[in-house]
């Protein structure tokens, strides 16, 4: 990702690249989702709208994408730098984000929990809408962002327990996640017209 004059160019910038909407979808009350190649609805509530809004703001200073990698880095990233605070939903998402990791990219989820280590994030935060008018390297310098870094044995025993927590959340949640995801993709394909349909 290029450096950008204000964050809030930089958030809209990244919402384009990744098909999100304009505003980012945060006061909607359903939000698209995709399991694979499979489209479906999930209930965009308070919580999460909140916790993302955040998300989107580390996707943003760490330049990490939203595909099935960049989902695993950045929560490896938000792990290393300091955990979700007390948002119950990041905390899901970035051991969730971590387990499809260690399946799929277990380096670079693994280098991104090292680059979060020496970085803070903004969960446990109050949401201020002056950051977006920060300029992008001044979010990156209160977050610390840095470079990838070669790991250490401290690096991987830090993240022994992060490991622990993602596997025992992922295998305990796999069929329910499963079953949810196809519960709202039939629901989708049931609210929507027919056209609606054959696009997804």
């Amino acid at each position: 990702m290029h450096d950008a004059p204000t964050v809030r160019a930089a958030r809209a910038r990244f919402f384009a690249q990744a098909g999100f909407p304009a505003d980012g979808g945060y006061r909607d009350p359903w939000a698209e989702a995709e399991f694979g190649p499979v489209r479906y609805r999930v209930p965009n509530g308070g919580l999460r709208a909140r916790a993302l809004r955040l998300h989107d703001l580390h996707h943003v200073a760490t330049g990490y994408a939203t595909d099935w990698r960049g989902e695993s880095e950045i929560s490896g990233w938000e792990l290393g730098s300091g955990g979700a605070g007390s948002t119950a939903y990041a905390w899901l998402i970035a051991l969730w984000g971590v387990f499809v990791g260690l399946l799929l990219h277990p380096g670079p989820t693994f280098r991104a929990f090292v680059r979060g280590r020496g970085s803070t994030n903004l969960y446990g935060q109050p949401w201020d809408p002056t950051w977006l008018d920060q300029p992008l390297g001044q979010l990156r310098d209160a977050l610390s962002v840095q470079p990838e870094r070669r790991a250490t044995p401290a690096d991987a025993f830090a993240f022994a327990p992060t490991v622990l927590l993602a596997v025992a959340l992922g295998t305990a949640s796999l069929v329910p996640a499963f079953l949810m995801v196809a519960l709202a993709a039939g629901r989708s394909l049931m609210s929507c017209p027919l056209g609606c349909a054959q696009a997804i």
